[in-house]
């Protein structure tokens, strides 16, 4: 009986499955910085109309960017995997940049929302 030999396409495919559920927890992540947010904010004591409207998009948008983030993590997970196995090394600056983007505009949102509690504070 003839032994088949496992080349290294087999650990990066195993490697880009981790990767993809990776992508996964991050998506969660994000989500679930939008759903705290809202939830600390609407379990408090009635804020201002700008308030309210800063946290619903702070929620609107890790939503929104969380499940974007879902769909392109699955996306590179097919686009890789097509990359192992015609032997090509694949590259995913373009993800990295886009999720430095999405956590930049999350944070920035927060910010935004604490500057106007501190200003309202006053």
């Amino acid at each position: 009986m003839e032994e088949k030999k496992a080349d290294g396409r087999v650990q990066q495919l195993l490697a880009n499955e981790r990767t993809f559920l990776a992508w996964i927890r991050t998506s969660i992540a994000i989500i679930g910085i939008g759903f705290l947010a809202a939830s600390l904010h609407f379990t408090r004591t009635a804020g201002e109309r700008a308030d309210d409207q800063i946290v619903v998009m702070i929620s609107f948008t890790s939503l929104l960017f969380g499940l974007l983030t879902m769909v392109g993590g699955a996306f590179q997970f097919y686009r890789t995997r097509k990359k192992i196995l015609n032997f090509e090394v694949p590259s995913s600056t373009w993800v990295v940049i886009f999720l430095i983007v999405i956590v930049l505009l999350i944070i920035a949102l927060i910010i935004t929302y604490f500057v106007i509690q501190i200003n309202w504070l006053s």
